[in-house]
């Protein structure tokens, strides 16, 4: 089922990527909510999109979300859920990332509902390639089969890590969006023994180290075993180099960092699972989730 509980997707766009989807042989389901990007916002428009987004967590017919595009205005719907009606229904994969990491969130921390961080097909960064033949697969093997992925890593700038391997839970998404929801019931208060991820765009070196500053003094990295940095695009400013900002959060943490160039606002943007057990060992982070196992 495609969703669009953010901004309004590009409507070709998800016409054709919509339609491949359907060639590779799923069932798609779409009702397009017709508001503009404004419209949305107003507080009409965040009510309308709470009931969309909340009739799509309790309906049983569809095992996959695919939120159509991210954008703006996620976090604007989290009080507006019934939450004790979300967690007595079964578990649906929540597929998005950017504005969704918002939602996905929420629903890791008060239902324990893992989700993935992915392409989603209203944005043209949805693209083609074995990133979305990766992301396919999932969708017809959702609550039925172990999910899978690896990407490769490198170590953040300022020398090698002293521990070359870590276990842990993975979560994360949009830095900036998570970084909203410190000091609400929608992120974790404790995150410790997990791997965290995280990626942005249009954030400039400043606003990121003021984020990074905010985890470090919540205290929300205690006992994190490692943090992964996806791609930070379109950063404004005059430090923009990526790399320098890796070496920056690097040595601000507490915890090993390194960097992936597979995971962000990108056209190859790998998936990645939240609440799936994560190993990083050297320079790979590989990830598995099985669905049988999840009350676990």
């Amino acid at each position: 089922m495609v969703i669009e509980p953010c901004g309004p997707p590009e409507d070709q766009c998800l016409q054709d990527n919509v339609a491949a989807i359907r060639a590779a042989g799923l069932e798609v389901d779409h009702e397009s909510l017709l508001m503009s990007a404004r419209n949305r916002l107003s507080w009409e428009g965040a009510s309308t999109r709470a009931a969309h987004l909340q009739a799509a967590l309790l309906q049983d017919t569809s095992d996959v979300l695919l939120s159509a595009r991210g954008g703006y205005g996620a976090s604007e719907l989290l009080h507006l859920l019934d939450w004790t009606r979300i967690k007595r229904s079964p578990w649906k994969l929540l597929v998005g990332f950017s504005d969704v990491t918002a939602i996905q969130s929420a629903l890791y921390t008060l239902a324990g509902w893992p989700a993935l961080h992915g392409p989603m097909p209203g944005s043209p960064l949805w693209g083609e390639g074995p990133h979305i033949d990766q992301l396919l697969s999932y969708f017809d093997e959702a609550g039925r089969m172990p999910l899978r992925g690896s990407l490769h890593v490198d170590p953040a700038e300022g020398g090698e890590p002293k521990e070359h391997n870590h276990q842990g839970i993975l979560f994360g998404g949009c830095l900036s969006v998570l970084s909203g929801l410190i000091g609400t019931p929608y992120l974790p208060s404790d995150l410790s023994g997990h791997i965290l991820f995280f990626e942005d765009t249009g954030e400039s070196v400043s606003r990121v180290l003021r984020y990074w500053r905010q985890w470090l003094d919540s205290g929300l990295l205690a006992g994190v075993h490692a943090v992964v940095l996806g791609r930070f695009t379109n950063a404004d400013g005059s430090a923009t180099d990526e790399a320098w900002l890796a070496g920056q959060i690097a040595e601000r943490a507490p915890c090993c960092v390194y960097t992936c160039q597979q995971f962000g606002h990108i056209p190859e943007n790998y998936p990645l699972m939240l609440g799936a057990h994560a190993t990083l060992n050297g320079r790979r982070l590989s990830w598995v989730f099985d669905p049988q196992l999840r009350s676990e």
